[in-house]
Formats: C-alpha cells, sequence, structure tokens
C-alpha cells in the first residue's frame, strides 16, 4: 500500500497487540514522537516502544494516562481500555438460544419501526436484515451493485452511494472512518482491514480523516443532511446496540432507524409499494436462527 494513501497511518498500525494498534494510531495522528509520549507520561521512551509492540503490557493507569494524553472521546477511550485488558468480552452468538432471541428482537425492532426505515448491522457494517422502508429508501438512491453485498459504511460513504447526495457527506465519512477504523485495530479482525481497504480504493476516505474525525462529537447516532428537489431534509439515524452487555463486545449487532427531524415521513406509500416482496435482504433472519418471521403490522 502507497504510504502516501489516505490509509496508510490505519494500515502502519498493524502489530500483534490489539492496544500496540490504537496507541501507536493514536501517536502518530497527533504527531508525537516517542520520546515525547515517554516525557508526557513519566515513563521510558523503551518502555513506550514496548507498549506499541505487544512486548509489554499496560496498566490500567497507565492506559487511562495514554487516553488523556490523546484527548480521546469516550467512546475511543473505551476502545483504548478494552483492548488493554480491561472489559469484557462476551458474546451471546455463542448460545444458540439467546441468538434466536436476538433474532426475535431484531426482527419485530425493524417490524415496529414501519413505515420508517430500520436495519440490523455487524460491527463492521454490513447489512444483515431491512425491512420494507429501508429498501424503498436506498434502492433509487445508490448505485444496485452496492446493494448486491451490503455494506453501511459503502452505501453511506462510496461516491457511488449516498455521499454526493448528503450536504454533510465529508464531515460524515471523516466521522464513520474513525470508527471503523477503531473496530478494526482493536479487533483486528480481516473484515474490517477489507472494507478499510474498499472505501478507500473507491475514494470514499476524505484527505485528513483521523484528525478530522476526532474533532467530531462521537455518538451512536448520526445526521444525514439529505439534498433533494426541495432542499435540504434532515435526518437522523438511530442506533442501539444488540449484546450481553453495554461493553464493548465482538461480535455485536447495531438495530438503526431512521428518520425525518420534521416528523414527516422519510418514505411514502407509494415507494413502500414498490418494493420488491422476495428482496432478500428483507427480514432476513440471523444465520441460526432460519425461521424466524417478524410479527407483521
Amino acid at each position: 500500500m502507497k504510504t502516501s494513501s489516505p490509509l496508510s497511518l490505519v494500515d502502519q498500525s498493524r502489530s500483534e497487540s490489539a492496544f500496540g494498534r490504537l496507541m501507536h494510531f493514536w501517536r502518530k495522528t497527533l504527531g508525537l514522537s516517542q520520546e515525547q509520549l515517554s516525557e508526557d507520561l513519566g515513563v521510558s521512551t523503551r518502555h513506550i516502544s514496548f507498549l506499541e509492540t505487544g512486548r509489554s503490557q499496560p496498566s490500567r493507569l497507565v492506559a487511562a494516562a495514554l487516553a488523556d494524553c490523546f484527548g480521546l472521546s469516550a467512546r475511543d477511550r473505551a476502545y483504548l481500555l478494552t483492548a488493554a485488558g480491561f472489559s469484557a468480552d462476551q458474546s451471546v452468538f455463542e448460545t444458540p438460544e439467546l441468538a434466536v432471541w436476538m433474532n426475535k428482537s431484531l426482527q419485530n425492532a425493524m417490524a415496529r419501526a414501519e413505515p420508517e426505515p430500520a436495519f440490523a448491522l455487524d460491527n463492521f457494517g454490513r447489512v444483515i436484515s431491512v425491512n420494507r422502508a429501508w429498501l424503498a429508501f436506498f434502492l433509487p438512491r445508490v448505485d444496485p451493485d452496492l446493494l448486491q453485498d451490503p455494506n453501511m459504511y459503502e452505501l453511506v460513504m462510496n461516491p457511488n452511494g449516498l455521499r454526493p447526495q448528503l450536504h454533510n457527506g465529508m464531515a460524515l465519512s471523516c466521522g464513520l472512518a474513525l470508527y471503523l477504523a477503531m473496530e478494526t485495530l482493536q479487533s483486528d479482525n480481516p473484515m474490517g482491514w477489507d472494507m478499510l481497504e474498499r472505501l478507500e480504493a473507491a475514494g470514499a476516505l476524505p484527505d485528513n480523516w483521523q484528525q478530522l474525525g476526532r474533532r467530531l462529537v462521537h455518538t451512536s447516532d448520526y445526521p444525514l443532511a439529505l439534498k433533494t428537489d426541495e432542499g435540504v431534509v434532515n435526518l437522523t439515524v438511530y442506533n442501539d446496540t444488540l449484546s450481553s452487555t453495554s461493553q464493548l463486545v465482538q461480535p455485536r449487532l447495531l438495530v438503526g432507524r431512521i428518520y425525518r427531524d420534521d416528523g414527516q415521513r422519510v418514505v411514502s406509500d407509494a415507494e413502500l409499494a414498490a418494493v420488491p416482496e422476495d428482496h432478500p435482504l428483507l427480514y432476513r433472519p440471523l444465520r441460526g436462527s432460519e425461521g424466524v418471521r417478524p410479527a407483521m403490522r
């Protein structure tokens, strides 16, 4: 990968240690040398190097001090502390009975959201299941190729997706890219690396996105300022994490809903009626819980 690419800093942060990957990423993003960071923390430069390479493990005190030095948001601080081993890593997906419960929960949540768009994602943005209104919103607005194996990051950030239609496309892309980078550096999951590289290849990563994304207020919800013939329509995507704990866990699901800020409908009855009844994404069940269908309204 070229060192001048927007993704180069994330790629350079690969190491065997999740904590080391995140530590290196933030140190380089802020332009700090190992010597400067060692002075700020009151530890040796050698210890900084060992933490980044994974040869040493941080104490909770050191991990928290690093988060303070980097000025991390609550979310990004949680990634760093989790990578240091200070929060549980549990998963409801390991229990078939709970997987069925999760499927019912997400399907019912999407059904209850009608006639507004709703969807379920994994923690790397892969679209698992959607309701009819979600399809009515995205089908006419994005390149059909992006819906073959849909990923929300691509649907929003890709130049062939929503991005050209968004008044806040640049800022939103920076924030989503940083969120995905944190997931990837913390877990070292190939799915995350693959998605970052696909976004880069598509020209979806803005220049200096690390610095710009760091300045944003990070929440689980985000705005979509959609450009229309009538002007800018302000939408908000609301996300809830569906997992066994509120801590960062792998894997987990995000159940999202899209609403207009003015209270009007996102899609019309005519747009809903145009959605194919047999679309493969429509209320698609979780793997291992096939046959569970939502309670239709």
